[in-house]
């Protein structure tokens, strides 16, 4: 029996058109094919911290006292309190005995902005000496302190 030419340039048709098996010819799909592997997205960094701006050298322990200003009233109690303060890594944390503390962070300036249980006020570094103004209830102090020892 003659073969047809047409049988003959089937295998030739099928390559010709994408098919390369007989299987593609008569509408099965070759397996298909796996998708590349994408990396997640790298997590974001984490939220910016604020930067340590103090002045270097200011770590260590300060001592001395607040001091009634001597614009302040009459019935303001007592007239001096002890205090000391410890400064490390941008914050200074001052504790005033029986009278609370209190807290601030130094800034470029060498000042720093004190809160705390009895008092809120200003100090700024100078050399080994910490200086300020803190009011405790409604009477104003001055703020004397030395720098005793380096951290």
């Amino acid at each position: 029996m003659p073969r047809h030419p047409l049988l003959l340039a089937l295998p030739a048709l099928m390559l010709l058109s994408g098919c390369s098996t007989v299987e593609g010819w008569f509408g099965h799909e070759p397996p298909p094919r796996p998708q590349p592997v994408v990396a997640p997205p790298a997590p974001p960094p984490p939220p910016a911290t604020q930067l340590n701006l103090a002045p270097t050298g200011l770590d260590g322990r300060y001592t001395g006292s607040l001091r009634l200003a001597r614009a302040a009233a009459r019935t303001c109690r007592p007239s001096t309190i002890p205090a000391s303060a410890t400064v490390a890594n941008g914050q200074v944390a001052m504790n005033l005995g029986r009278f609370g503390s209190a807290e601030g962070t130094i800034g470029s300036d060498a000042g720093a902005n004190l809160t705390g249980t009895e008092i809120a006020g200003q100090a700024m570094f100078n050399g080994n000496r910490l200086r300020g103004e803190v009011q405790r209830n409604s009477c104003t102090y001055e703020l004397r302190l030395m720098k005793r020892a380096a951290r």
